[in-house]
């Protein structure tokens, strides 16, 4: 299962990309589509994969039927015109897009092209932050663009996350409640939204192909949802199977799921009887970005969304992460960081520190739970 590529080999794709748009004419109607399919697979999404996001929209301001030309829900929007159109009355047109979108589906960044020039606005930057170049500057920059492959920059505790985080949260109160209504028991539905949870993250987070999980959604399972439980058992029993294990019959999607081990796979569950309207919800959820969620956040409003109460209140009663990195970055935080930034050239000096980050304990009165503070100073597991 590819992953995240490297900025290197990006930066060797997109030469590619350069070499084989250069020169053509640019006609929005007939080459629009393959324009877009050549610029994702430079990070790594697939033409195929690219097919899924094309989708008819409707304009705000006009109330007319239109059609974005790419839209990877929850991260971006992107419109194409002719060649030597204004990129700049592009770009409103695809912000009236926008304002149609639901509000799980509405992108951070919305990129334009006319073929040889390129428009890169940040909806979520301080004055939406715009980036322009040419298609002979491409290679120059694809960090501008890097997000399509997974790279994206996150300020933990910011107002923006904290509402992903409550609107994840949301999302699987909702599909919880359906579970519990269909007959499932509280452990089954408990231990399914984790095996769901951990698939809907890995989606948009570079553990696998990006959407690979919505695709599996979209493209193998029945619009009434009839098979929808069928196909979500056997593609969670394979990924507890290593790959060399596995039956050498299956769906060639299925197959390309790697295997995860840990055990979040390993328990036998009964098969949940699915209705349309569970499988609308959980195509919801697949159009939601989960990478911009707070752990910290999202963990404790997580724990609530089993609490019939509590899942009507969620996400007004909870401390922010910016609330809680006030008392725990003078307690140990920036000590942590500051150790790591002196051991940062020293791969013994990091091991270590890793290992004493695995026997740190740290106790919250308020919730009696451990804190893991690795993610934090940005030392992996």
């Amino acid at each position: 299962m590819a992953k995240a590529l490297s900025l290197a080999e990006i930066r060797t794709r997109s030469n590619g990309f350069v070499v084989d748009w250069r020169g053509e004419p640019g006609e929005e109607r007939q080459q629009a589509q393959s324009f877009i399919r050549d610029l994702l697979t430079v990070f790594g999404i697939t033409k195929t994969k690219a097919g899924l996001y094309e989708k008819r929209a409707q304009r705000s301001s006009t109330g007319r039927q239109g059609y974005i030309d790419a839209l990877i829900p929850g991260l971006c929007l992107i419109e194409m015109k002719s060649a030597g159109k204004d990129l700049l009355q592009a770009e409103r047109q695809a912000l009236d897009y926008v304002d149609d979108l639901s509000e799980i589906e509405s992108p951070r960044w919305v990129v334009t092209s006319d073929f040889h020039n390129f428009r890169v606005l940040d909806l979520h930057a301080e004055a939406n932050d715009t980036e322009t170049f040419t298609l002979e500057e491409f290679p120059l920059h694809i960090e501008a663009l890097a997000f399509l492959a997974g790279y994206q920059t996150h300020s933990f505790g910011d107002e923006h996350q904290e509402k992903a985080s409550i609107q994840a949260a949301e999302l699987m109160a909702e599909l919880y409640e359906q579970l519990e209504g269909s007959g499932y028991t509280d452990h089954e539905a408990s231990v399914f939204l984790v095996r769901t949870l951990f698939s809907l993250y890995a989606d948009d987070s570079g553990v696998w192909e990006r959407d690979s999980f919505f695709e599996f959604i979209e493209t193998r399972t029945s619009e009434d949802g009839s098979d929808l439980g069928s196909q979500l058992a056997m593609l969670y029993q394979t990924m507890n199977r290593p790959t060399e294990n596995r039956q050498k019959n299956l769906d060639p999607l299925i197959a390309r799921f790697p295997y995860v081990n840990g055990g979040i796979f390993s328990e036998p569950l009964a098969i949940p009887a699915f209705s349309s309207s569970m499988r609308d919800t959980l195509l919801k959820a697949c159009g939601f970005n989960w990478s911009e969620i707070s752990p910290a956040i999202f963990g404790s409003l997580f724990q609530a969304v089993k609490d019939r109460t509590a899942r009507r209140t969620l996400g007004e009663h909870y401390t922010t992460e910016t609330n809680i990195l006030k008392t725990i970055n003078p307690l140990f935080m920036d000590e942590l960081r500051e150790q790591f930034a002196t051991n940062a050239n020293s791969t013994t000096k990091l091991k270590k520190l890793r290992r004493d980050l695995g026997d740190l304990r740290i106790l919250d009165p308020a919730f009696m739970r451990k804190l893991d503070v690795s993610r934090d100073i940005g030392v992996a597991a």
